[in-house]
């Protein structure tokens, strides 16, 4: 198209082929013009759309204009809304500090509410310990502070009165080994005159005895040495002392004998609790940890409580560690007695285990043992959210001078260990509980409610300790808070030692040839023959009812019934060479009225 001339001048007729030249010019012009009309055409469409375009470029421009200046004015909003949190924030520090200032004289305050609680605390546990000792459901106790020192008293006053089917000579304390056996020839091998002189002995004898000896009286003196150490002294007595002068004849002048008599110390912080006096053995089941005043007694009437029962009250020195209250672990060294010695031996082969009989100091000779060291006592307790549970185990030592055809006055020493366990659970807790008890092993008669025989002399003359054991059970239901019923079965036995020499069986046991003295119309008449004891097995059934609870005190009402039968060993008459196992039984109802009047 570049060499294409376009003819501008004026036109003027021309001739023919001057007019065919020309109309061939004007064709190409036109398809010229056909030619590039479109496109200019076309571009103007283009600057159209691109003006479009660049209104639609001006008009998002405009909106994001508007929307950065929103932007700008909620960041304005923003920066003003975070000047106010922190004028807030800055509000709340200040507040904090004035706050932990605050805090801080409050924490002085807390120290000081907190030490006078402890304080508090200290007397109120005195109170409520001393309450404890009460051994039924309903208390009242009393006491008052004097000079930084917490005062209570405790106790009760009471009548009381036992029934027995057979004469115990006995006052509120059965001896339960001691119940008289039946007088008749099949037990006693007696002729028959000395058989119907017997019948009038004290197993044919029913007898009723009223006491008020049982009554108590206990104070309490606790403090604070510091406000991690805490000292308690506590003194517990009765009337049931055995002074030769008293007699029930007609003005009673029964004299009073310790009970308890000890000094505890507890460290709180460290968990470590020290006891020096004459208290509960470390034997003696507890209902809560290792503590003095929580031990678990019988709530029977009876002063010596009931067979199977493991226990004895001794001057001791026991240290005792806790872990939170939970775990307890504790040792006793606990004063010893060897508190009988039973059984026959060949002629000339003895032991003497008791003091010789000598004046001078406060020991009566012949009723106390000769022993090189103390009973040794170790307990294991633990708490859980069933109950107490605890083991514990003792070892013993018995000594003595013993004679036989070879020797004499030979000294002699053995050792004998036991092991005992015991639970208290709260079957169903306020209504039910449940308590169960017992210890086997060797040398254990002291330690049983029965003292059955610890020991017996060996073929040499040497003191040679027996197996035995105890064991209690019980439930007490509380029918509710002023009645509480209690059934307990328990029992006490020896399993004995026998040995031969000269064709005789020796020791203490089955088949021991019998002392004839002993088969004496007088032995019946006393009641106390002396056979070889197997076992003494006692069920109790009782109530305690509160009759009475209130500002002046608390009175109680309780009943008591028990069965105890009593077993020896086999024995032989070298008379007439018969054998039998005797047996014999005794039926006692108790009843007590108590007045706590703190």
């Amino acid at each position: 198209m570049s060499n294409i001339r376009y003819d501008s001048s004026p036109s003027r007729s021309l001739p023919g082929n001057s007019k065919r030249g020309l109309t061939t010019k004007r064709t190409v012009a036109a398809l010229l013009s056909a030619l590039v009309l479109p496109t200019a055409f076309a571009d103007d469409q283009q600057i159209q759309q691109m003006q479009q375009q660049v209104n639609d470029l001006e008009q998002r421009l405009q909106e994001m204009k508007a929307q950065m200046e929103e932007i700008q004015k909620k960041n304005k909003e923003i920066a003003d809304k975070n000047k106010e949190i922190a004028d807030k924030n800055k509000q709340i520090v200040d507040k904090t500090q004035e706050l932990s200032n605050k805090n801080q004289e409050l924490e002085g305050q807390h120290q000081q509410l907190q030490a006078q609680t402890f304080e508090i605390s200290g007397k109120f546990k005195a109170i409520q310990d001393q309450w404890d000792l009460i051994p039924t459901t309903n208390k009242n106790q009393g006491g008052f502070i004097m000079d930084g020192v917490t005062l209570a008293f405790g106790g009760y006053l009471a009548e009381e009165n036992a029934m027995r089917s057979s004469n115990l000579q006995a006052d509120i304390n059965s001896p339960f080994s001691k119940i008289p056996f039946n007088p008749n020839p099949g037990n006693l091998l007696l002729t028959p005159t000395q058989a119907q002189q017997a019948a009038s002995g004290y197993y044919n004898q029913s007898s009723f005895n009223a006491t008020a000896r049982q009554s108590r009286f206990s104070v309490m003196a606790q403090g604070n040495a510091d406000k991690n150490t805490l000292v308690t002294g506590y003194y517990e007595m009765d009337w049931l002392g055995d002074s030769p002068t008293a007699n029930g004849t007609q003005s009673n002048s029964y004299t009073a004998r310790v009970r308890h008599l000890y000094t505890n110390i507890d460290w709180t912080d460290i968990g470590w609790h020290m006891l020096a006096g004459q208290s509960w053995s470390l034997a003696v089941l507890n209902t809560q940890g290792v503590t003095p005043r929580n031990e678990e007694i019988p709530v029977v009437i009876d002063a010596e409580y009931m067979p199977g029962f493991v226990w004895n009250r001794q001057a001791q020195i026991r240290v005792v560690k806790d872990w939170d209250k939970k775990y307890w672990a504790a040792i006793s060294l606990e004063q010893s007695q060897t508190s009988g010695v039973g059984g026959s031996t060949p002629n000339g082969v003895l032991n003497n285990y008791t003091l010789p009989a000598q004046g001078g100091g406060l020991l009566t000779p012949g009723n106390y043992s000769v022993n090189k060291f103390p009973d040794i006592i170790g307990k294991l307790a633990m708490e859980t959210n069933l109950g107490h549970y605890e083991v514990f185990g003792m070892l013993r030592n018995f000594d003595g001078t013993y004679t036989n055809p070879n020797v004499t006055a030979a000294g002699q020493s053995s050792w004998a260990g036991s092991m005992g366990f015991g639970s208290v659970l709260r079957i169903i807790p306020h209504t039910l509980d449940f308590k169960v008890s017992g210890l086997y092993g060797n040398g254990v008669g002291r330690y049983g409610t029965s003292t059955l025989n610890d020991a017996t002399i060996g073929p040499n003359g040497e003191l040679t300790p027996m197996r035995g054991g105890s064991f209690l059970t019980g439930l007490t239901l509380h029918v509710k808070p002023t009645f509480d019923i209690y059934a307990d079965i328990g029992r006490d036995w020896v399993n004995g030692y026998t040995y031969g020499s000269g064709g005789q069986t020796y020791g203490y046991g089955n088949n021991v040839l019998a002392n004839p003295g002993q088969f004496t119309s007088q032995a019946a008449l006393s009641g106390f023959t002396p056979y070889d004891l197997h076992s003494v097995t006692q069920e109790t059934l009782g109530f305690w009812w509160a009759a009475y609870k209130g500002y002046y005190g608390a009175a109680k009402v309780g009943v008591q019934y028990s069965h105890t039968g009593v077993s020896a060993f086999s024995v032989r008459s070298s008379a007439s060479g018969g054998a039998f196992t005797p047996y014999t039984f005794d039926n006692m109802i108790l009843t007590s009225i108590r007045f706590y009047p703190m």
